[in-house]
């Protein structure tokens, strides 16, 4: 949670930064002029890229506390099969190293040291973590814990249970990676055929052609309309690769703002926006 606390108060920053310089230079300088493509592009740029970057840290440290349960649980339920109580296996287990899990299980490990309950010590398991896998683990020990017998089958039985699901979350993110790969290649074939019509096609038929009917398009409204379809989706295919990752619209983000940033320099290398 404080890597998103952090990341909204970036944005917040980033936009307000680009705000006052884009009031500066306009009143600094009259003729300068940006176009509203490019200002509203980088607009939401200097707000995804950092959200999405540690929203992406919060993920990797929130995946990494629930793949270290089923070790933790394995560890408790080894300290518990020669009758050792649950309260000293925590204790114990507190020593080893869980990753971005560790810090939550010396805090329950301290409690426990005061001489507070394991229940009452475990009640906020997890919830600093932000995982409900985390949360479900501490509930699942407390049950156990107050059921006082087979406290080692329980532990292992459910151990087994979420390395299954940690196994099974692996290769849906695995299968995942093949339909992002899949959504890049159609944004390069996009981004092609956008740049193959703004520098050889359009330029060769004039200034404008009939659409029938008298009207006529100009070229320049053209070109406009294929920029702003290479910037939607440069966007829309970050997010949307987020969303099928893990049914997150954050996740996608920071490649969203990645995607879009790579729109802008070419638009602006081709001089289209």
């Amino acid at each position: 949670m404080k890597q998103k606390f952090k990341a909204l108060i970036l944005a917040y920053i980033g936009a307000m930064i680009f705000i006052i310089i884009y009031l500066l230079i306009t009143v600094a300088y009259p003729t300068v002029h940006f176009s509203t493509l490019f200002s509203f592009s980088i607009f939401i740029v200097i707000i995804f890229i950092p959200y999405g970057f540690f929203d992406n840290l919060e993920m990797k440290r929130l995946y990494d506390a629930e793949r270290r349960v089923p070790d933790f649980l394995r560890d408790l339920a080894e300290y518990t099969t020669f009758g050792m109580p649950i309260s000293a296996a925590i204790v114990r287990a507190s020593s080893a190293d869980y990753g971005a899990l560790s810090d939550e299980i010396k805090r329950v490990a301290s409690m426990i040291s005061w001489g507070i309950s394991v229940e009452e010590a475990l009640k906020d398991f997890g919830k600093d973590i932000g995982s409900e896998n985390v949360v479900r683990a501490g509930k699942i020990i407390i049950k156990a814990s107050e059921s006082g017998s087979n406290i080692s089958d329980v532990m292992t039985m459910v151990s087994e249970f979420t390395s299954q699901m940690q196994l099974l979350r692996n290769q849906r993110f695995a299968d995942m990676k093949n339909y992002t790969m899949v959504m890049m290649i159609s944004y390069g074939v996009f981004l092609f055929v956008i740049l193959t019509l703004d520098i050889d096609f359009l330029p060769k038929i004039g200034s404008g052609f009939s659409l029938g009917g008298g009207a006529t398009t100009s070229v320049a409204t053209i070109k406009n309309v294929f920029n702003i379809g290479l910037v939607v989706q440069g966007g829309g295919t970050g997010i949307i690769s987020g969303v099928l990752r893990d049914g997150r619209i954050s996740s996608g983000i920071f490649l969203a703002g990645i995607m879009l940033t790579i729109s802008i320099v070419i638009l602006l290398i081709i001089g289209g926006i």
